[in-house]
């Protein structure tokens, strides 16, 4: 009888990868300033970063490692559907057999978005980074949300692969700011992560709305102040908001040269009574005042593309 022959060695690669936590950046205008194990984001930049790891695994016994980070930095473009994002890997730590070590990358965003990837095949040790190049084929009138998601695939002669995948923080590009007629767009079509909430401003300036809004954000649910964990809701419905007008505002004797502003605003889901009556109000403010406030809410709706439900904050 010959000897017995010894069963052939189990080679494989077993990849980890840690999750990023959500965290949004302290201001819609600062950059999302990356962090490991994060998704630091604002309306239009994000930044994930999450850590990594390939074992090099013989017969189930360890015998090297790398360790690494990857980063991808994507920045929206809110008046076109085109954007791009930049792929970085660190510098790896080799320990013991896991020299060899390659990297591929795959992306996709799902139809009609389009992902192109820049970032080529690389042997894990020295950092390297890639571009990739989005564009989304949303129609007239219609919202995508999409997200992208990576593939990375890892390989070393003699072994099995190991790959793992994630996602990106979801964005939502849209083609849906046309004039009343539906025959001319108002605002070219772009692309936002609607997870971030952003701050309305421009109140500040009015000094009588202010002081409105000051007194009803103090009281009751806060709603709109920023921290409050209430934001408003945006209302597109016009038969909707003019009702809300109605309710709060209908019944207010005129006064020259006054005109009666109400907050929670009426083209909000909280406007007019839908709000128990300590977190609603109203004052009689100059009508030049008035005049100004509904363009400024709307160049608002438009500069950070607010869609029907969207939160948003009121800061004044």
């Amino acid at each position: 009888m010959g000897a017995a022959q010894a069963d052939p060695a189990h080679n494989e690669l077993k990849v980890t990868q840690s999750p990023a936590a959500m965290a949004a950046s302290a201001g819609a205008a600062a950059g999302a300033t990356c962090r490991v194990n994060a998704v630091v984001y604002n309306r239009s930049v994000a930044c994930q970063t999450s850590q990594a790891s390939v074992q090099v695994l013989r017969n189930g016994k360890e015998v090297g490692r790398a360790t690494f980070t990857i980063s991808h930095e994507m920045t929206l473009n809110k008046k076109s559907l085109k954007w791009s994002e930049t792929t970085r890997v660190s510098k790896a730590a080799i320990a013991g057999s896991a020299s060899g070590i390659r990297m591929a990358t795959s992306v996709s965003c799902g139809s009609p978005c389009k992902a192109t990837s820049h970032v080529s095949s690389h042997t894990l040790g020295s950092a390297f980074s890639g571009k990739v190049d989005y564009s989304d084929g949303v129609k007239k009138n219609k919202i995508h949300s999409s997200a992208a998601k990576y593939t990375f695939t890892f390989s070393k002669p003699g072994y099995t692969l190991g790959s793992f995948s994630y996602s990106s923080l979801g964005f939502r590009c849209d083609d849906s700011f046309w004039n009343a007629a539906n025959t001319r767009r108002i605002l070219s079509p772009g692309c936002v992560f609607p997870k971030y909430k952003p701050t309305l401003t421009t109140m500040s300036t009015l000094p009588d709305i202010a002081k409105n809004i000051r007194r009803i954000q103090g009281k009751g649910g806060h709603y709109g102040k920023p921290g409050s964990g209430h934001p408003l809701r945006r209302l597109t419905s016009d038969a909707k908001a003019n009702a809300n007008r109605r309710a709060v505002c209908g019944k207010v004797k005129p006064v020259p040269g006054k005109s009666c502003d109400e907050y929670p605003f009426a083209r909000t889901y909280e406007g007019g009574t839908a709000l128990p009556a300590a977190s609603r109000g109203i004052a009689m403010v100059p009508a030049t005042e008035q005049d100004k406030q509904g363009g400024r809410i709307i160049g608002f709706y438009k500069q950070e593309r607010v869609m029907d439900k969207d939160g948003f904050w009121v800061a004044v």
